[in-house]
């Protein structure tokens, strides 16, 4: 099957989605959501949940459609060179273990392993964003996570917010898009302070895994997922899963922009 990019109406990322195209067998092909009737014949590939993205591909899930997802990267930064992404075959994040050896990681990604805090008091809970919480159906996470935590612990939890989160509203082509709404809090975390981390998704758990901190995880969009705890009552008993297993797994989910334009996070996401 062929491959077709989708161009938002966020030009500053379409450049990621036509170095993809350009790496896999087929034709080069790219769709404008603008004026997309319905869903093309080819798989499609498309970054992020705004801007036209999110709604392609939540009708390719209703379509049983295969696609190609990418995003913000597991590790590294995705808007300066080399340009890490994550990419994903018919999912948000990678949620399971890939059967892969460690060189991807340990040749562009390692860092040292903290051994597990076990002394921590606090809990860090990283709600999801508003963007987030509207694409998953999950307005009511927070309330309800709190609740079950205030049942279970007396442990003081740090609420902290990430740090650009903005509103969202749905423009002219149905797409939804977002209205800047800039957060205060960027201090840097204190990783020693903590017990747990509570995320719905956040990509703040490789932090938190490599500073030896474990991490409780929604179980719907959370790479954290094969090694963590999704039952919060246990937030007093966490999972100390195999970090090197996770981030060898997510290193062959994370590609530079070179290596999407010359075909190698096509062969490795359907390979793998």
């Amino acid at each position: 099957m062929n491959i077709a990019g989708i161009h938002t109406t966020k030009p500053r990322t379409q450049r990621y989605v036509d170095a993809f195209v350009r790496g896999t067998p087929g034709p080069y092909k790219i769709y404008d959501f603008k004026t997309l009737k319905g869903l093309p014949e080819e798989d499609l590939i498309m970054y992020g949940i705004l801007a036209g993205s999110g709604e392609v591909y939540k009708r390719c899930e209703a379509a049983n459609k295969d696609f190609y997802y990418m995003d913000h990267g597991y590790f590294g930064n995705a808007h300066d060179a080399p340009h890490w992404l994550r990419i994903t075959k018919n999912g948000h994040t990678q949620t399971t273990l890939k059967n892969v050896p460690t060189d991807r990681y340990e040749k562009h990604f390692k860092r040292d392993l903290k051994p597990w805090n076990k002394t921590g008091k606090d809990i860090l809970f990283l709600p999801p964003t508003i963007a987030i919480s509207n694409f998953f159906n999950a307005s009511d996470w927070i309330a309800e996570t709190l609740k079950t935590l205030s049942a279970v612990t007396d442990r003081y939890v740090n609420i902290r917010e990430k740090p650009y989160n903005p509103n969202i509203y749905v423009d002219q082509y149905g797409a939804t898009v977002k209205v800047d709404r800039p957060t205060e809090q960027k201090d840097p975390i204190d990783w020693s302070q903590y017990h747990a981390v509570i995320t719905f998704n956040s990509n703040t758990m490789i932090e938190a895994l490599h500073n030896g901190v474990p991490v409780f995880c929604g179980t719907q969009a959370s790479a954290a997922l094969p090694i963590s705890e999704t039952d919060f009552t246990k937030i007093e008993t966490p999972k100390y899963g195999d970090r090197m297993s996770l981030f060898s797994s997510l290193g062959y989910s994370n590609f530079s922009m070179e290596e999407m334009a010359n075909g190698t996070a096509w062969k490795i996401l359907n390979e793998s």
